[in-house]
Formats: C-alpha cells, sequence, structure tokens
C-alpha cells in the first residue's frame, strides 16, 4: 500500500510539472516552485528505492524460512516411515533438553529391584628380611617369617584381597557383602577313612576365601545436624581401626597401632554411625557399638559383649573427613573370650587418645597417640610373625628360656599396656611422589620391671601414586627390642613369677627376643 502511494504521489507532481510547464514562466515565484518540486522529486525516488531493496530483503528471509520448514517436513516424514528420528532432530531436542548442571555421573549399576556397586581392594608386596627374629606380623596373617638365622630370607606376598559388594533395594537400606581371600597357615592332623585307610591333609599354605564384612547399614533415619548418620547390624568395621587406617592413608604399607599389637579391624555387632554437622562444617564423627568379644575370624564363646566407641573433635570444623586440626578418643572394654563355664571373666580393655592435623586437599597430614591397655596382648600377638618352638609346643631350643620369661611377664589378670605413636606423610608438590613414616614405642606389661619385651617399630618410605587406582612403595620396617641382651634376674623375677624364680637361680640368660629388619615394596590396586 505504501509503494502505491509514492507511486500516485510522483504521477500527481509530474502531471504538475507538465502543466506548468504548458503555460510558461509567468514569474521568479514559479521557477522557485519547480525547484523545489525536483528536490522533493528526488527525495522520494531514493525513498522508493530504499522500500524497494527493504522488500527485497524481507523476501528473501521469507523464502529462507519456508526451505527450512520444507526441510524440517521432509525430516519427519522420514522418520515416521523408518521409526527412528533423524541425528538432527535427537540433537535439536538434546540441546534444548540439556540441563545446565547436569549431576555427576553414577558409578552404580541400576537394576529394576535396586542399585548395585561393585569394588575391589588389593594389596601385595615383596619382602627382603635383613635380619630375622621375633615379633609381630608386619602386615595381615600370611606375612610370616622364619625367625633367626634366615637373614635373607624374601617372599612375594598377596597381603589382602577384598571383592565389595553394595546392594541398595532402597535409599533406606544399603546391604554390603566383602568376602576375603587369605592364605591358610598350619596344617591339620590327618583323617583317618577306615580301619586301613586315612587321606593326608592339605590346605597348609592355600588361599582361601572368608567373609570379612556382612553387614545392613540405614541411612536417611536422621535429620538436621546428624543427616549423615546411620545404623549399621552384623559383621563390619569397629569404630578405630578403620576411621584410623583412613586418616593415615598408607594402610596397604604397615598396620595402624592397635591393629598391629592386637586389636582386629572387624568385629560383628550393631552400631551408630555418622558425623555431626553445622553449616556445612563436620565439627564430630563418632562410631559406638556393642559387639562380639571375639573378631571376625573367631567364634563367640563368652556370654558377655564388648563395647567400643570413637569420638573425633573438630574444633575449627572439616570441610572433609580428616581435613584440619581434631582430637580423637576411643575406648573399647570387653572381657576374654571364653565360655560361661569356669570363664574368669578377665576384662580386656583398649584405649588410645589422638591428636592430628591434615592439610587442605590432604598435601600432608600428621598424628600423635597414646595407647593404655589392660590384659590386650598376649604372646601370641607378640610372636604373630615368628615364634620359638618352645613357645608353640613344636620342640626344644635354645629360646626356651626367653620363651618362658615371655609368657611369665604376660600371664595373668592384671597386666597393663602403654604405647607412644606418631605417624603421618607429606605429598611432594607438582609431583606423584609422598613421603611416609611410623613410630611406634610399646611396653606389653608396665608393671614388669626392665621388660625385656619393650619394643619399637619404624616404618619409613616414599610412595609413588600411578593413578588413582594404583599405588607404589617402596619402604623400611624393623622391630627394635629396646633393651641390649642380658639375663633376667632372679630376684625381678620372682615378685611376678616365684615358680619360674626358684627353676632359675641364676636368672634367666638372653632374655631379650632377637629383632627383625625387613624392606618392603608394595603395591595398592583399589577400584
Amino acid at each position: 500500500m505504501r509503494k502505491t502511494a509514492y507511486i500516485w504521489t510522483l504521477v500527481v507532481l509530474v502531471a504538475s510539472m507538465g502543466f506548468a510547464q504548458a503555460q510558461g514562466p509567468s514569474n521568479q515565484t514559479t521557477d522557485s516552485t519547480a525547484t523545489a518540486a525536483s528536490v522533493e522529486i528526488q527525495q522520494l525516488r531514493e525513498a522508493l528505492a530504499a522500500q524497494q531493496k527493504q522488500i527485497a530483503e524481507q523476501q528473501a528471509r521469507i523464502d529462507a524460512l519456508a526451505m527450512q520448514v520444507r526441510s524440517q517436513q521432509a525430516q519427519t516424514s522420514a522418520a515416521t516411515v523408518t521409526g527412528q528420528p533423524s541425528l538432527s532432530a535427537v540433537a535439536q531436542v538434546t540441546e534444548q533438553k540439556k540441563p545446565e548442571n547436569p549431576p555427576p555421573p553414577s558409578d552404580a549399576i541400576v537394576l529394576k529391584g535396586g542399585k548395585i556397586k561393585i569394588g575391589a581392594v588389593a594389596f601385595a608386596d615383596w619382602s627382603y628380611y635383613n635380619q630375622t627374629g621375633f615379633g609381630p606380623a608386619f602386615l595381615d596373617t600370611p606375612n610370616v617369617y622364619p625367625g633367626p638365622g634366615n637373614d635373607g630370607y624374601n617372599s612375594f606376598d598377596v597381603t589382602r584381597t577384598y571383592i565389595n559388594f553394595l546392594f541398595s533395594p532402597t535409599d533406606w537400606v544399603t546391604f554390603r557383602i566383602t568376602p576375603d581371600i587369605y592364605r591358610d597357615i598350619g596344617s591339620p592332623a590327618a583323617q583317618k577313612l577306615s580301619s586301613t585307610s586315612g587321606i593326608s591333609s592339605t590346605p597348609n599354605g592355600s588361599l582361601n576365601l572368608r567373609l570379612k564384612y556382612g553387614y545392613a547399614e540405614f541411612p536417611k533415619l536422621f535429620s538436621g545436624a546428624f543427616k549423615d548418620d546411620n545404623i549399621r547390624v552384623g559383621q563390619q568395621t569397629n569404630p578405630l581401626i578403620d576411621w584410623q587406617e583412613g586418616l593415615y592413608g598408607y594402610r596397604f604399607t604397615s598396620l595402624v597401632p592397635w591393629n598391629f599389637i592386637s586389636l582386629s579391624s572387624t568385629y560383628t555387632g550393631a552400631s551408630l554411625n555418622g558425623p555431626i554437622k553445622w553449616g556445612g562444617k563436620q565439627y564430630l564423627d563418632y562410631q559406638i557399638g556393642v559387639f562380639n568379644n571375639s573378631n571376625f575370624h573367631a567364634f563367640e564363646l563368652a556370654e558377655t559383649k564388648t563395647g567400643m566407641a570413637r569420638l573425633s573433635f573438630y574444633p575449627m570444623g572439616a570441610t572433609s573427613k580428616y581435613q584440619g586440626l581434631g582430637f580423637t578418643g576411643f575406648i573399647d572394654y570387653g572381657y576374654n573370650n571364653a565360655a560361661p563355664e569356669g570363664n574368669s571373666e578377665t576384662p580386656v580393655v583398649r584405649a588410645a587418645a589422638l591428636a592430628h592435623y591434615q592439610s587442605k586437599h590432604d598435601g600432608g597430614q600428621i598424628a600423635f597417640e597414646y595407647d593404655f591397655g589392660r590384659n590386650a596382648f598376649s604372646t601370641g600377638n607378640l610372636f604373630g610373625g615368628s615364634a620359638p618352638l618352645d613357645l608353640v609346643g613344636l620342640g626344644t631350643t635354645r629360646f626356651a628360656g626367653m620363651s618362658s620369661l615371655a609368657s611369665a611377664v604376660l600371664a595373668g589378670r592384671n597386666t597393663r599396656q602403654q604405647g607412644y605413636d606418631v605417624f603421618g606423610h607429606i605429598n611432594v608438590p607438582n609431583t606423584k611422589f609422598a613421603f611416609f613414616g611410623l613410630y611406634q614405642y610399646f611396653q606389653p606389661n608396665t608393671k614388669i620391671p626392665l621388660n625385656p619385651l619393650d619394643f619399637q617399630r619404624v616404618v619409613a618410605g616414599i610412595s609413588y601414586r600411578v593413578n588413582k587406582n594404583v599405588r607404589f612403595a617402596f619402604d623400611t620396617q624393623d622391630v627394635l627390642y629396646k633393651h641390649s641382651q642380658f639375663t633376667y634376674p632372679a630376684s625381678s623375677l620372682a615378685t611376678f613369677s616365684p615358680t619360674l624364680a626358684a627353676a632359675n637361680p641364676g636368672g634367666i640368660a638372653n632374655a631379650v627376643p632377637p629383632s627383625v629388619k625387613a624392606l618392603f615394596l608394595n603395591m595398592e590396586f583399589t577400584f
């Protein structure tokens, strides 16, 4: 319509100019009027050209949109025939539905009846004993070694192999099953089959399967500051060991203090666990429970049970489980695992107090620990890695006197244990290397004067992280008995074992067990 109006205006102006020319010049005013009309004509022509250009651009846009519509209709028709959307259509829908902040990928397998998570842990090592002696196992049960006179002994070992299965039918409960592959130590007697035949036993040294963890965990029972807490029922970690292994970070190379001297990592019972948080920071972390007196690789005989509790306090608030300055207390109070008939119900106590610090992002960590025990250490603990034949009833050796002395020192219902420990690690900046170490000084019975069994454990090494799943470490580990070799006097022996003192009026020579020194190359795999 606007274009038509411009055209009619031009027609009228042209007609007017023609009429004016037919009349002839009348005066100066007429010439001035003609000039103004010419200017206006030129302006209208320019405006008309601009309008025509704009109309052409709009028409081109219309044509382009019409082509796009025809293309989309063709794609829709093709999808209807094949039953599959086109790639471009899928891309457009995906782009439209993509959230601005997508959730992180899940490592769970989603099934019709719930979710499953599968993981694995494996520890392996090569050990070299440049000095063999008597002492505890450096790692788990398979880590045994021959006694004195076998310097240079070395071995490849697999000390831990777990497969973790976690099944959550709902968000309110998770079931964990963790089989553990371990090495069987010791040969049972041959089996008689008939009056004329039998079969020898073969399991000695075999790798067997047993249950490490088997429990039900109930989260989401609490709210507010306790919203991350849970209840566990079944065979599970005790309140101290697993937590301390996480703080140390080098369980694949060496045991934490109480685990090294007598406290197992796993017991069967019920526990309440979890952090207490305010404002997004953790100020308290705890675990409290009631468990069997026996650990996971023994059966329960006692009618009593043991109570364990740990409380960790972070005065500045922690943004992760171990970050920052913390103080931790632990108590384990129970009884020996013996049947009610004739059971003396010997009390067993283990306690620990720790001050610890971990830098942000775990660049470094250090912890100081004090341990106290009552009837919590035996000759079975002291000689868990290698023991004199005299002590286990397999023969008589030159260590017979030392064996009898060790049994007397750790006998009775009123032994007292004490220990001091420090452990930590530091990552080398901008590398995959880290240094780690542990020092433990332990007194098996503080009531015995000049106790020949007092020892120190020293661990020092360097680790290299290949990736998030694999680490290697090279370290030295020693059990060094504190006292130099001496003859234990009969007068001191008489204060706690008169019978043994009477049998040895000249005292017991070579009272101190020989120390153990070893080198390890460790490997950790986690998934």
